[in-house]
């Protein structure tokens, strides 16, 4: 069994936390939890777990226990808050319950939640927890039984239903794709909103184009081109699945063949931060010469790539020289061009999140390499941030440093 099946509804919950709380930190909160909670099933799973290990998974009898979906929606609401993990062992015994659950089981648990008297929002929560396996081990039912709910862009639904017509598209794509087909004649995803855009359904294009990559390249490309050119980049950016390896060159192609060139190296730019890990930059890297990248693309990819890891660090953990000078090597390598701006923008976001980084201690590091290129590259990007905003004071007098006198009275006037 994948432990990405017992990390996506977590992630799906983390996006609902969004939606709810409309806070950065909340949402990126729930992820590392999430991340941490992944970990800790992994741990159980080969017996490193050894407090909750040996004899808690062969307990048939309390397994059988009915669950108790008021209190389940209790606990995940103060997660959905960003309360904390909670009980981790209960979290684990949970994802693996409802991972064990046949078809049938989680049909039955579907329906005794809808008869419960829930608030919306904790209703949907529990039923996205459950329709996600489901819509793993049968994603046509997931998908016609809920069809109903696809006009509504807001519910946390949406999310599972789109990862159902993925599941489906791998499967059977061509049947998929009529389904889809379907619903989109009969309305099910016309636009609510002033702008003409329907979220949901850039959400499913996204899914199923991403996943026709792989199995039909000129029907993906098919329906990218019927959306409309300013659509294409936000729906190509839709899809939470991992671009495949060998289908990078073919998404590179889709992209360049179908979007202008300010929103092909954007598009490319996105796939390439999504690609950054806990191994660093090594599949971006791999990435770039699998699609050989232009230069403009290489930059691109590589500037976003290097502020994702930064800002995954500054979530995590104080984001350190060392991690800045790992950062600047990568960038050295593969852009050089654009180690300057790199560096100063990685230091403006070290001092912004939960685990910043002093602005005083960006504030050396940016003189300090700024010194080291031989130009204000480094020390204007940095004062152009967010941060030195907050410390004015700090900030002007490091502006100072900026030997370009048009450059350093540009960015003396924003810190006025």
């Amino acid at each position: 069994m994948k432990l990405k099946l017992f990390l996506a509804p977590l992630v799906a919950l983390a996006i609902a936390g969004a939606w709810l709380g409309n806070q950065r930190h909340t949402i990126s909160s729930l992820v590392e939890q999430s991340r941490i909670l992944q970990q800790a099933i992994a741990s159980r799973k080969t017996g490193e777990l050894a407090e909750v290990s040996p004899s808690s998974a062969t307990k048939p009898e309390k397994d059988k226990e009915p669950l108790d979906w008021k209190k389940i929606a209790a606990t995940f609401g103060e997660m959905r808050r960003g309360s904390g993990m909670g009980d981790m062992r209960s979290q684990i015994k949970f994802q693996q319950r409802v991972m064990a659950m046949s078809k049938e089981e989680l049909i039955s648990a579907l329906d005794e939640i809808a008869a419960l008297d829930l608030p919306k929002e904790s209703r949907e929560q529990l039923e996205q927890m459950l329709i996600m396996p489901l819509g793993k081990k049968d994603p046509e039912y997931v998908l016609t039984h809920y069809t109903a709910r696809l006009e509504d862009d807001q519910s946390f639904l949406s999310w599972s239903l789109t990862n159902a017509l993925h599941e489906w598209a791998e499967k059977d794509p061509a049947s998929a794709s009529a389904w889809f087909d379907r619903q989109i004649a009969a309305g099910k995803f016309d636009s609510k909103s002033l702008d003409g855009k329907s979220r949901t359904r850039l959400r499913f294009e996204g899914n199923l184009i991403n996943t026709l990559i792989s199995s039909d390249a000129e029907a993906a490309g098919r329906r990218l081109a019927a959306l409309p050119e300013d659509q294409r980049r936000e729906a190509l950016q839709q899809s939470p699945q991992a671009l495949k390896e060998e289908d990078q060159a073919a998404f590179a192609k889709l992209v360049r063949g179908q979007l202008s060139e300010k929103e092909q190296t954007r598009a490319l730019a996105e796939k390439a931060s999504s690609m950054v890990d806990d191994a660093g930059f090594v599949k971006v890297t791999e990435f770039l010469d699998r699609i050989k990248a232009t230069p403009a693309e290489r930059t691109a990819c590589v500037e976003g790539a290097a502020e994702s890891q930064l800002g995954r660090f500054s979530y995590q953990k104080k984001v350190t020289r060392s991690d800045i000078d790992t950062m600047r090597e990568w960038v050295s390598a593969q852009a050089p061009a654009s180690i300057s701006t790199v560096t100063g923008k990685a230091l403006a976001n070290a001092t912004g999140n939960g685990n910043k980084m002093e602005f005083s201690e960006a504030a050396e590091l940016a003189v300090e390499y700024n010194t080291a290129t031989g130009n204000d590259d480094v020390l204007a990007t940095f004062l152009d941030g967010y941060s030195a905003r907050q410390n004015q004071e700090q900030a002007r007098v490091l502006a100072e440093k900026i030997t370009d006198s048009k450059r350093r009275a540009e960015i003396l006037k924003k810190l006025e």
